[in-house]
């Protein structure tokens, strides 16, 4: 009885062994390296050029579902967003005080009726490229030669202006961004509104 408690154990510890042994380090991706960025956006007032908080922004790509939303109702004054890797451009309605939806997508009326919602689609164009990072990681899709193109809809633009500050998306990290650097990059695209 002991010499099959002790065998069941032996196994156990030689097959934990063997699965241990088969994992190397670089099968993992760490968090240290950069994948496929997503695009910052950073907010600014149109007239003094100063950060700014969204005012309940809402981003869904368009044509999609009222419930299909990447950001719902934010308020903040950086924003990231994925655009597609398998294709050239990403469209997005961004929402000027975004309505609520209630859970079967219907519109909520807001206690705040006054709130005007005003709709911009922004179509982002770029030539994806693909980058091979190592075994752990595999490929990331780097951005090139990014633009854009915005359409007011029939409420007209809330967006005064936008300024992207790179020509190519290839990484998300602004976090080593020197905060006393006036010219240090922490966004690749500026939006201006009023």
């Amino acid at each position: 009885m002991k010499f099959t408690n002790y065998k069941s154990h032996l196994i156990l510890s030689i097959f934990i062994l063997v699965i241990f042994a088969g994992c190397q380090r670089d099968d993992i991706c760490p968090e240290t390296v950069d994948t496929t960025p997503m695009l910052v956006i950073n907010f600014f007032d149109a007239t003094t050029r100063e950060p700014r908080t969204s005012v309940n922004l809402t981003v869904r790509e368009a044509g999609r579902d009222p419930l299909d939303l990447v950001l719902y109702r934010e308020n903040s004054q950086s924003i990231r967003l994925p655009l597609r890797t398998g294709e050239n451009s990403t469209q997005y309605e961004f929402v000027y005080n975004g309505p609520i939806y209630d859970e079967n997508g219907e519109v909520v009326e807001d206690e705040d009726d006054n709130l005007e919602t005003n709709t911009d689609i922004i179509e982002f164009n770029y030539d994806p490229e693909e980058e091979y990072i190592n075994r752990a990681c595999s490929f990331k899709v780097n951005y090139l030669n990014i633009d854009y193109i915005t359409d007011g809809g029939e409420d007209d633009r809330w967006i005064t202006r936008m300024e992207f500050l790179v020509d190519d998306v290839v990484s998300d990290n602004f976090e080593n961004a020197d905060e006393d650097d006036e010219d240090a990059i922490t966004a690749h695209l500026n939006i201006y509104f009023e």
